[in-house]
């Protein structure tokens, strides 16, 4: 039996051994897997940083663009709301001039259409309102005001008419073709 007792010992001391080897590999295994893992920890924490300056850096970049494009309309209108009006009314016969009248669209929009002209009317206003203080608060005369403002109203309904000609030989010439 001793030599039944030796290799058990054997075995024993070999299972230990066996077991001690695995421990540590496992030990170093985890230790290499926790670096690995708090590396890639930093790594995430950096690009999470990272983007979030960048969101940052654009968001205050669309921001000043915004603030710039406000500025240049506010000035715009302020210094020349009078052209805004115009180019608003010349927008306004043009896209008229534009549109063909027929029984249908009579019978169909004409109560949308008394709407929109209510609405011009109340925009318009307002815009006349808004000037003549603006024009008041700069000093300026009515007849200057008047002339200019006839000028390029003239100009407008110029551009009305040359575009209701195009308008109307586009349709004659397709009219034509389809003879």
């Amino acid at each position: 039996m001793s030599k039944l007792t030796d290799n058990i010992d054997k075995a024993r001391a070999a299972s230990r051994e066996g077991f001690e080897t695995a421990r540590e590999i496992a030990s170093e295994g985890s230790l290499v897997a926790r670096e690995k893992m708090s590396e890639s920890k930093a790594r995430a924490a950096a690009l999470l940083g990272e983007g979030r300056e960048k969101a940052a850096e654009r968001v205050a970049a669309t921001r000043d663009v915004a603030k710039k494009a406000v500025a240049r309309s506010e000035e715009t209108i302020t210094n020349s709301p009078l052209a805004i009006v115009a180019a608003g009314a010349a927008l306004g016969v043009i896209i008229g001039a534009l549109l063909p009248k027929s029984k249908t669209e009579g019978k169909y929009v004409s109560g949308a259409g008394r709407k929109i002209n209510e609405t011009a009317k109340t925009a318009y206003l307002a815009a006349k309102d808004a000037s003549r203080d603006q024009i008041s608060e700069m000093g300026l005369s009515n007849d200057n005001m008047r002339a200019q403002f006839k000028d390029l109203f003239g100009k407008a309904i110029d551009a009305a008419k040359t575009a209701m000609a195009a308008a109307q030989d586009a349709v004659k010439d397709d009219n034509q073709g389809k003879k």
